[in-house]
C-alpha cells in the first residue's frame, strides 16, 4: 500500500485538483491571494478514502500560508469552540446548533456564512432583530398550524 502523499501523483487526483483550482478562480478561499503557491486542502479525511473520492464541496484552494495556519491551529480551535459550547449551553442546545449547520442551504461560500453568523453573534442589536425575526416566524407558523 503506498502513502498517502504518493496518491497526489495519481492523474485522478491531478484531475480533481485542476477542477477545485478552476472552481475557486485560481485563489486562495481565505485571503484571495492568487500570486502564492496554492495548495488543495481536504476539509476532512475520512479513513480508506482516496483523494480523488471526496465529493468537490470537501475541498477548497488555499495558499500555502493560509493551508499551513489551517492544518496548524484547526485542532485547538475546534477545541475552544468545543470548551465554549459546554460552558455556556445544554446538549439539546448544541443539537439544535448542529442540526442548523447540517441542513442549512448556505447562499454563499461557507467562509461567508461564518463570517456573518460570527458578527451577528457578537452584535447586540443583531442578536436582537435576529431573536425577534425567530419569534415572529413562531408565531406565524404556530397560527398556520392551529
Amino acid at each position: 500500500m503506498s502513502k498517502y502523499s504518493e496518491k497526489f501523483k495519481d492523474p485522478r487526483w491531478q484531475k480533481k485538483r485542476l477542477k477545485v483550482l478552476e472552481r475557486d478562480d485560481w485563489a486562495c478561499q481565505i485571503c484571495l491571494d492568487d500570486e502564492a503557491t496554492l495548495h488543495i486542502h481536504h476539509r476532512y479525511y475520512n479513513k480508506n478514502t482516496d483523494p480523488w473520492d471526496y465529493p468537490m464541496d470537501a475541498l477548497v484552494t488555499l495558499c500555502e500560508m493560509c493551508h499551513e495556519e489551517e492544518t496548524e491551529m484547526r485542532s485547538t480551535i475546534e477545541q475552544t469552540l468545543l470548551k465554549v459550547l459546554r460552558e455556556r449551553f445544554f446538549s439539546s442546545d448544541v443539537l439544535d446548533i448542529a442540526a442548523g449547520f447540517n441542513f442549512m442551504k448556505p447562499q454563499h461560500a461557507p467562509e461567508v456564512v461564518s463570517s456573518v453568523y460570527g458578527w451577528a453573534l457578537q452584535n447586540d442589536e443583531a442578536q436582537k432583530i435576529l431573536i425577534e425575526m425567530y419569534f415572529e416566524y413562531i408565531k406565524k407558523h404556530k397560527w398556520k398550524n392551529g
